[in-house]
């Protein structure tokens, strides 16, 4: 099959390794092997020219050569609407018709419509993949039904999470109609969890959903790596001594980063040779330097930002526990960097989200903890301190068990079944 990739409003292609992206090229790499040829839609291509596609070596369709200005979008926008005005024009009044207010953003993905049908042209998918329940999948979908080419969905928080795109301002009865058309315009929707699952079984039966965990690369966090904490810590210029967490995401405050800063910092007066360890690449971390200096502990704050995936595995090598302290509804799935952590044998420190409950294994693999309940998360932290390494090394182990069922091999072929199912069962309209 040709499969088409698109949708991704995020960054750039890596680097920065993370996030939507960095699967979209995992699953490209793995359906190549199958004998697949694999297109990938990004905005830009942050390398400009010497990227690392993590050996996916996909086609590749970028919207802008770098990462665009202002003035750079308004020229996309003029170029797409003059190479099909009619196509552009019927684009933004279909998602004018649903959409609860018309700003700069529809305005410019209407012309991204235009832009993903000379992809089609090119490319000429027999199967879509759209990353994200967000407009540029909304665009992408109407080009597919105008070319006869059937579209999956790869929803993650978008339909549920009221503080997400469009849900800001969708009221009374529009967020009813605007859910089930954008649905509707799925053959198939894809999501990583069961409790993900929630939003689009509001509007579609349950024989159009079903969930797939993203995964992780589970080969690369148990490369070949020494596993003498001490060595890695002196690679990575971290203290040979010190307990160290670690959270891995954006650098944004949904991540719960300042949570695990402020936390620290009382254990730490508590008398506690304790530090935290960010690891993100999208967002400012300079706020989250700029509050453990507040705190008192400017010393014990360690800061990577898009680090290649060697340096990702020997971090987490470097470590003692991760903490997964997403504190939004976003939070949904077993989300690719704690899977990251639990592959490289980690105990976990989790909030209580129902889709990650897994990860703790009824308590013997790592601890969960009320949501944004700080109280909770410094006795949390306090006993994983005080067990021994032995007892961490078990917690540890059963982690990477559990996420060695979920690597990115399986879950990825697990996608592709499905991709396949759809295309056989396909009638055009």
């Amino acid at each position: 099959m040709n499969i088409l990739i698109a949708g991704t409003t995020g960054e750039s292609m890596p680097p920065p390794y993370g996030g939507v992206p960095k699967l979209v090229l995992f699953y490209a790499g793995i359906w190549k092997e199958k004998g697949h040829n694999v297109a990938a839609n990004f905005p830009y291509d942050s390398a400009s020219g010497k990227r690392d596609d993590l050996g996916a070596n996909a086609e590749y369709f970028f919207e802008y050569t770098k990462k665009p200005t202002n003035f750079d979008k308004g020229v996309f926008l003029l170029k797409h609407f003059l190479r099909s005005p009619i196509l552009y024009t019927n684009l933004l009044v279909s998602y004018v018709r649903i959409a609860p207010k018309i700003n700069k953003e529809v305005l410019l993905y209407a012309a991204y419509g235009v832009f993903i049908d000379g992809v089609f042209k090119k490319f000429k998918p027999d199967i879509v993949l759209g990353e994200g329940v967000l407009i540029k999948t909304y665009m992408a979908s109407k080009i597919a039904k105008k070319w006869g080419v059937p579209i999956v969905f790869d929803s993650y928080a978008e339909v549920h999470d009221d503080s997400m795109g469009v849900n800001k301002w969708l009221i009374n009865g529009g967020r009813e109609k605007y859910w089930q058309t954008f649905l509707d315009l799925a053959d198939f929707v894809i999501t990583p969890g069961p409790y993900c699952s929630r939003g689009p079984l509001k509007y579609l039966p349950k024989e159009k959903v079903q969930y797939v965990y993203d995964g992780s690369d589970y080969g690369v966090l148990k490369f070949d790596i020494p596993n003498d904490k001490k060595v890695l810590r002196k690679s990575l210029n971290l203290p040979e001594d010190m307990f160290l967490l670690v959270s891995v995401g954006a650098f944004e405050y949904r991540k719960g980063h300042d949570l695990l800063i402020k936390t620290v910092a009382k254990l730490a007066k508590a008398g506690l040779n304790i530090g935290a360890v960010i690891c993100g690449g999208s967002g400012d971390p300079e706020k989250w330097k700029t509050l453990a200096k507040e705190e008192g502990i400017p010393d014990r704050l360690f800061i990577f930002n898009r680090i290649p995936e060697i340096q990702l595995a020997k971090m987490y090598k470097s470590v003692d526990v991760y903490c997964e302290l997403e504190n939004t509804p976003r939070a949904c799935g077993f989300t690719m960097a704690i899977l990251e952590g639990m592959a490289s044998s980690l105990p976990v420190i989790i909030f209580d989200n129902e889709d990650m409950m897994e990860a703790i294994q009824g308590g013997k693999s790592g601890f969960a903890v009320p949501m944004n309940d700080t109280v909770a998360l410094y006795k949390a932290i306090y006993e994983m301190y005080n067990l021994s390494p032995e007892q961490r090394t078990i917690m540890g182990e059963l982690n990477s068990k559990l996420a060695k069922s979920i690597d990115i091999r399986y879950t990825s072929l697990k996608k592709l079944e499905l991709l396949e199912k759809v295309k056989k069962n396909y009638i055009k309209s």
